[in-house]
Formats: structure tokens, sequence, C-alpha cells
């Protein structure tokens, strides 16, 4: 490409608004003119989603065959960063070859609460174990030559509200929790692009929190890269470029385009900050269109490597003896999942699989000795009678009944909040009746996020392997029967019941999310108070082997934490285990959590292997985030360093003093902030509390002018006499599919519309006209929303003149002669 500095010289105003918004919804727009190429962009955290013809943002139309990586939630739970820079790397292959330019993933935001819809696609409730996982993940896929997107930039925890939703919180747990992850991976991987995402923090949108992007994105974390929003994550397109918002997707939204060119032609904007966009977007393109001869990736090989993630991403939860099983014995296999896994979550992350090795596949190629019965049926409409029957005629001949089960693409996906965290009820039900058969059971469990395991936890094992990916079921066939040995542990706590959720029941029920827990979040919290909350904690993970830990020590020197301890395979299978080191903080008036995890290692051991891991880390990690002073604070006293398997299971302490540091007073009124330091009175914290510690003097739900707003969500249409028309086109699409898919016999296809047609019915309601408008890719006029809406508050002139009104741009570069 030529000089930067010529080519800002050589475009027009009209070239240059162009430039800083998409097109076709995947692409950034050319310059023929000047021969500036556009770049494709595409969904990349489990799995590249590169779409031709008949694009879209949602995850509903096939894209290229690629291969399906486990999602988030299973490939953090490998604990394993070399494994991840594996798969960056193998994504980047693949990336070349469909000449996709950006990856828009990982997806690092934090996992508050067990509901959250897209769960699946995160990494974890903790920060260090995101951000170490993400910087791996990241440097190998810009090593290789392909961008990468950080995203959602930032406190984008739920999906009921994310257009629209505000996300309030106090500065500490912003900047100790939220923003923990994305700091480390700008900082360390330095990610050519950032995604701002669709919800409000503290007020502003994300695409416009000049907090966020400028201050401290850029200016404190020194990030040099380009900003992007989510695909229609953009409220005011003037605003958003001032606030450092760089690329607007998917573009060709003509009012946007009209924003901008206005507000320079009246001096709002000025030329020196669209070119800083400018500059930004053609470095993007500069620094990733490659003229590289395109190789075709080894598609085995990346299937083998789904497979390692897979085997290891998956927790044995529960096991009395019964696991590793025996190839020679008799076995019932029942669950809809044995024979038709789910293997990924739905929405934009959706990958087209290459291939796919089915449980059954994996099972049939060992030569195994099994039955099957269905047993459910994952749409929850067949008959279970008819199904129990089946399972029933098949128990006499088994010694033990494999269940496959777990949450279905009916319960769970992108777009939409779970209801509760049960498992569907068929299955429970089907579970019951299997324990009444006095056979022993074990349970192979599938799903992306946590769910209440009481009647689960009945069973004999529990091998957890979330969402696999196209490789699940010959993961499965391999930890089952000893082939290989468990070695995952849990990225996020498991709660016994939705009931142990700090604030939970206040979870998603209006756009203003008030995050009073502060910091205590996931293990945070849970390790502080009465451990029946918790039925699986942080770091769990069981083996087949056994292992010891001896000899564990902790040093302070020259500004730097250095542990060590031996650990010995003491068992008789070779495996790995995650050693994990927490630390408590001296006891202040500062609140802190019991223990945070800083280090962690996973250590690979043959039988009567021993080896000495080591954990160094800088003292300033040991820090808090002093909302006064804004600045990080390591308290002078007594550390206490634990080494463990997981967050509630110690091995063995340490104690180092820390004694040089200044001494700083706290910020924090402890007889005001009692619930903070007093784990057990968290949830009696009022919102006139929250607000002392938020230091804002409204935390209550936003108000507005007019009834209906460009931020409504689709769903408060249906109390408008026009606008339940509005809603039930739109949101009928998906009614009228998954209808019209009842029709069709059963097989993959009925299963398939079934799927997208509640998907749609689930998500769309969730959307606002707005968010609509902006993700069309011009497809759905911002006048002709904005005119919908003011029909609904009575300005029918209003909405007349919107109707009918033209927004006067020019033609694209791309379409000009």
């Amino acid at each position: 490409m030529k000089n930067y500095s010529l080519l800002l010289e050589q475009l027009t105003t009209q070239e240059k608004v162009a430039l800083v918004s998409g097109t076709e919804f995947w692409k950034t727009n050319p310059i023929p003119r000047l021969g500036i190429p556009s770049i494709n962009l595409t969904d990349g955290p489990c799995g590249v989603r590169r779409q031709e013809d008949n694009a879209d943002h949602l995850g509903l139309n096939e894209s290229q065959p690629a291969t399906a990586f486990p999602t988030g939630s299973c490939t953090a739970s490998c604990w394993n960063p070399e494994l991840f820079e594996q798969m960056g790397q193998a994504m980047a292959e693949e990336a070349k070859f469909y000449d996709v330019q950006v990856l828009l993933g990982p997806a690092v935001n934090i996992k508050r609460n067990p509901r959250c819809g897209r769960n699946f696609e995160y990494l974890s409730e903790d920060p260090l174990l995101s951000g170490k996982l993400g910087e791996r993940f990241v440097a190998s896929i810009e090593k290789a030559g392909v961008a990468t997107s950080l995203k959602h930039f930032a406190v984008n925890n739920n999906e009921n509200f994310r257009f629209n939703g505000d996300s309030r919180l106090d500065q500490r747990a912003l900047r100790e929790i939220y923003l923990k992850a994305f700091e480390r991976i700008v900082k360390k991987a330095k990610p050519s692009t950032v995604m701002s995402a669709y919800n409000k923090v503290n007020g502003l949108y994300c695409s416009e929190n000049g907090y966020l992007l400028n201050d401290i994105l850029r200016k404190e974390w020194g990030y040099q890269g380009l900003v992007v929003s989510d695909w229609g994550g953009v409220n005011h397109r003037v605003k958003s470029l001032k606030a450092g918002m760089d690329l607007e997707m998917p573009g060709d939204v003509e009012f946007y385009r009209f924003q901008l060119l206005e507000a320079i032609r009246s001096g709002e904007l000025s030329e020196i900050e669209l070119n800083q966009s400018v500059l930004r977007v053609l470095e993007l393109i500069d620094k990733t269109v490659s003229t590289e001869e395109v190789i075709e990736p080894d598609w085995k090989r990346h299937h083998d490597l789904a497979i390692e993630l897979a085997t290891e991403g998956a927790v044995l939860m529960k096991n009395d003896g019964i696991l590793p099983l025996s190839k020679d014995k008799k076995y019932l296999l029942v669950g809809d999942f044995f024979e038709d896994m789910r293997f990924q979550g739905g929405g934009s992350s959706l990958v087209n699989p290459r291939q796919i090795t089915s449980p059954k596949e994996a099972f049939e190629m060992r030569g195994l000795n099994y039955s099957f019965a269905k047993g459910y049926d994952q749409t929850g409409l067949a008959d279970s009678e008819v199904l129990w029957s089946e399972v029933e005629s098949k128990l006499a001949d088994a010694e033990i009944i494999l269940y496959f089960m777990g949450q279905t693409d009916f319960t769970e996906s992108e777009g939409y909040d779970r209801d509760d965290i049960s498992l569907p009820e068929n299955q429970l039900e089907l579970l019951d009746k299997l324990l009444l058969t006095g056979k022993k059971v074990v349970t192979i469990l599938f799903g992306g996020s946590p769910v209440e395991l009481s009647k689960v936890n009945q069973t004999n094992a529990i091998l957890n392997m979330y969402l696999p990916g196209q490789g699940g079921g010959e993961a499965a066939a391999r930890l089952l029967f000893g082939e290989k040995n468990p070695s995952g542990k849990l990225a996020e706590t498991w709660v016994s019941s939705y009931d142990s959720v700090p604030f939970g029941k206040d979870y998603v029920t209006g756009k203003v999310e008030n995050y009073r827990e502060s910091i205590f979040v996931g293990y945070r919290y849970y390790d502080g108070v009465d451990r029946s909350k918790v039925a699986y904690s942080f770091g769990h993970g069981l083996s087949y082997t056994s292992f010891d830990y001896s000899d564990f020590k902790v040093d302070y020197l020259d500004e730097k934490i250095i542990a060590s301890v031996k650990i010995k395979n003491s068992g008789k299978f070779a495996g790995a285990e995650v050693a994990q080191l927490y630390v408590s903080n001296p006891k202040s008036d500062v609140y802190k959590p019991v223990k945070e995890l800083r280090a962690f290692e996973k250590v690979f051991l043959e039988v009567d292997e021993t080896k000495v891991v080591t954990f160094e880390f800088d003292l300033k990690d040991l820090a808090y985030y002093h909302t006064q002073l804004k600045d990080w604070v390591v308290e002078n006293g007594k550390y206490l360093f634990h080494i463990a398997t997981s967050s509630q299971k110690i091995l063995d302490t340490k104690e180092i003093r820390i004694e040089e540091q200044p001494d700083i007073r706290s910020p924090y009124q402890r007889d005001i902030l009692e619930g903070y330091y007093d784990l057990a009175l968290i949830e009696t914290i009022s919102l006139e509390t929250f607000e002392t510690l938020l230091e804002s003097s409204d935390c209550s739900e936003l108000t507005q002018s007019e009834k209906y707003s460009l931020d409504s969500k689709l769903d408060e249409f249906k109390s408008h006499f026009l606008g339940k028309y509005f809603y039930r086109a739109v949101v009928g699409v998906g009614q009228k599919q998954y209808q019209n898919a009842l029709k069709l016999p059963d097989g993959p296809e009925r299963t398939t519309r079934l799927k997208n047609g509640v998907f749609i019915s689930k998500m769309m309601p969730n959307n606002s006209i707005r968010s609509m408008s902006a993700a069309s890719a011009g497809q759905f006029k911002y006048q002709m929303a904005q005119g919908i809406l003011d029909l609904m508050n009575g300005h029918v002139i209003k909405a007349m003149f919107y109707f009918f009104k033209k927004y006067k741009v020019p033609n694209l570069p791309k379409n000009q002669k």
C-alpha cells in the first residue's frame, strides 16, 4: 500500500467516510480509484465462519466448511495456554485459506451469572485464566499474519438486554474483574482490533464510551490498533467516532454516513478526528492483505487438534471408581446426544464442521458391545413413554448404563439468557427411571454452562464434555475407556442451585443491570460463604491417577514473587495436573476476596515421575485498584500463598510479609459498606449503599421522554396496537419456521429448522429497533425504524416525514464509475 500520509491527502471526505464503515455484512469498503482493497472479517472464537453469498450475522445461513473447535467453556477447562496457541495457528491457516483477514475473537468477557446465554463462548469467571489463555490465542493468530478482534469490550454479561442494557459497576470491579483480561491481552499480545460491546457501561454505550476506548484502552494501556463495533452496535455515529470507535459494522447504513458528512460540514467533527480512524483502517488493511500463495490446511491435523482440545477440556466431575470402563462389558447407551451430539453453541459462532465424530461413530470404531436407545428427544416433542419402552426393552442385557444428556439448542444460545439453570425436564424424568433400575449409571454431560446437578449427582460418575467441537465423540470414548486420562479443571463455579447466585433474582430484570456484588464474582464470592452453595468448585477436576505435592516454597525477591512445588504422579496412569496458586491478601480496611488465583501451571507426568513446577509473577499483581488515587496499590502486611488443586481444596500454605510499600489509607468507610466485608450480608446491600460505592446518584431504571424509543426492546412493542403487528411480523418469522418444521418428517433438516425457528423467536424480542436497522446492512432503513417509532408515539405527521425521507449521500466508492 502507498504511504499513509499521501493516501490521506488523496482521499476525498466521502471516501474517508466510506472507509470507516463496512459493507456487505463482512467487508470493509474498497477504494478502487486508489487501489485500496476491501478485507474480510468473520466470526472466529471457535472456528472460522466464512460466509460467501446470502450472508447474515446471526449464524443461520451456511458458511464454508471449517474446523469446529470446542467452545470457550470447554477449551478454558484445559488450563493449557499451549493448546490455545496451537488452536490459534490452525484457525489462522483456515482464515488465510478462506481469504479472511480478521477473525472476530477471542471472547473474554467474565462469566458473572450462569444464566448468561453467551457463557458457552466465554472462557472463565477469573480474569487471570481468561487473560493468559486469550493472550496465547491472539499472539499465535497475529504472528501468522491474521488479525484478531478482542471482544466484547466491555462488561457484556447478558443477552436479554445486550443491545440496550446499562451495566452499572464500581471502578474497582471494572478494573480488577471485567477489564483485567482485556488489559493483559492488549499489552502482551497486541491484537490488531478490539470490538466494542453492544451495551452501555455506567450510562454510556461502549461504542461511545471515551473513558473506555480513549482514556483506558489507548492512553493508559498504549493500544495502537483499531476499534470495531459489534455488528449493529452503533447508536450515534459521530459520537462513536469521536470516542475512538473507528470502524462501524456491518455498514451500509446511509444514515450513519449522512451523520458523518453533515458533522464534517458543520464543524461538529473535524477532519483530523476522521483522519485518525481512517488511518487505523488503512493500517489494518495494509497489515493483513497478503500476496502469499494460498495453501489448503491440513484438515486431519486440525481435526486431531480439536479432539485433543476436547479431551483436555473435559472435566471428570465425579467418579466413584467406575471409570475408566472396560471394553469387555456390555453397555446400554441412552440419550439422543449419543447419535446427534451437541458440539457447539448457537448464534454467530456457529461453524459448519468439515467432519463430525459422534460418540456413536467412536464406539463403532472400537467395536464395542453395546445397545442403544434414544431415550429422549432434544426437541422435547416425542412421546416419552414410547421412548422409555425402548430403553426398558434393552435393560436386561446391560451391565452399565451410559447416559448422554445435557442442555440443548432449544435451551441455550446466544441471543437470549436462560430462564433457569435446570436440565430439560424430559431428560430428568428419564434419569429418574434409569436410577430406579438399580444399575450403575455413568453420565456424559453436554452443554455450554453450569446446570443444577442434584439428580445427576446420584449417578456413579459425571464426565462433563461441555461443547466439545467436531471431535467430541472421539474425545469422550478415549476418556471413558481410559485411553486418555481426564485432566480438565472447571474454569467456573458450578453452584448447587441458582438460589446460590448473589443477586441472581435481579439478573436481567430491566435495562439497568446493577453489579451490586462488585468484585465478588464466582469463587471470589463462593469461597467466602457457606460451601453448601457450591456443587463443584472453580478449578475442580478429577483424574484416574493421583498426584502428591511436596516441598512447597515461596520467596519474594526484587519485586518478584517466586513459588515452587514438587508434584509426583503416584498413581497407575500417566496424566496431567493443574497446580493452582492462590493468594490471600492482608486483612485491612479494604474489602477483598478470601483468596484469588495468581498463577497456575499444567504439568504432564508419567507414572512415578516427579517435576518441579515454578510460578513467577510481579509483586504488583497483588495490588488492588484504589478508586480515589486511580492507581494500583500493594498493601503492606502478611500474604498467604496457597498451593491448591481447586479454589476449595488447599494442600499447603506459606506466608510472606510485605513491609516496604507506602501505607495508603483505604478509600472505603467500613460502617457504610459492611456487606462487602461480611459476605454473608452481601445480599442485604441496598441500591442506596451501592450508589455510595458507585459514586452515582441514580442506579434506578432509566427513564425516557417518549414511551417507545430506538432502544426499546421489540418485546415492549407488544403493548401497542400498532407495535404488536411489527412484533408479529418480525418474531413471527421464527414462529412460522418452527410450525412449518413440525410438518416435516423426522430427520436432520427438521431438527435444524426447529432450532432456527426457536432461535429467532427467542432472540428477536430482545433486539432494539435501532440495532435491527444498524445490523441489517442497509436492508431495514433507519428512517423506517424512526417512522415506526413516531407512529407508536402518536406523531403521525413526523412519521410520514421519515417514511418518505431519503438521505442524500454519494454512491459508495465501489459503485462509482
